[in-house]
């Protein structure tokens, strides 16, 4: 399996996790919800690496500790933000055609500015090609 496969083939799991999300009541707290999520995600990642990995120590050290908490936090407050979007009426299509090209434009911006990556002409015309993208949707809104 080759990377471009999982970045094709996962975002469906993100789609159908946001459909669920919708049929959320909304007097349901986001923050419960993803509470009872990122403890299933715990314990699903937890049997996923004893069945996959040679070394059956679950111990970090601390730097590798401290990441996983920052990345602990960014993902339940994200996933906070897109339950509570959806608590509040999005549609799951205007809420995702904003979402995902943004998500590539923050990602080019981070691969630049974080990780010194550089562009290539089609990545400039995609970046370019999703602003406008959003600005459309957004300017065009039901």
């Amino acid at each position: 399996m080759t990377w471009q496969i999982l970045a094709i083939g996962v975002p469906l799991l993100f789609v159908i996790y946001q459909s669920i999300s919708k049929l959320l009541p909304a007097e349901v707290s986001p923050f419960l919800i993803n509470a009872y999520a990122s403890a299933i995600g715990f314990f699903v990642m937890l049997f996923m690496y004893l069945i996959t990995s040679p070394q059956k120590s679950i111990a970090l050290n601390q730097r590798a500790l401290w990441l996983a908490l920052g990345i602990g936090l960014l993902i339940s407050f994200g996933n906070a933000g897109i339950i509570k979007a959806y608590g509040l009426g999005a549609p799951q299509s205007l809420f995702t055609s904003i979402f995902y090209p943004l998500l590539i434009v923050y990602a080019l911006a981070f691969g630049l500015l974080f990780w010194h990556e550089k562009l290539n002409i089609y990545q400039m015309l995609g970046a370019a090609l999703s602003i406008i993208g959003v600005l459309l949707i957004v300017y065009f809104k039901r």
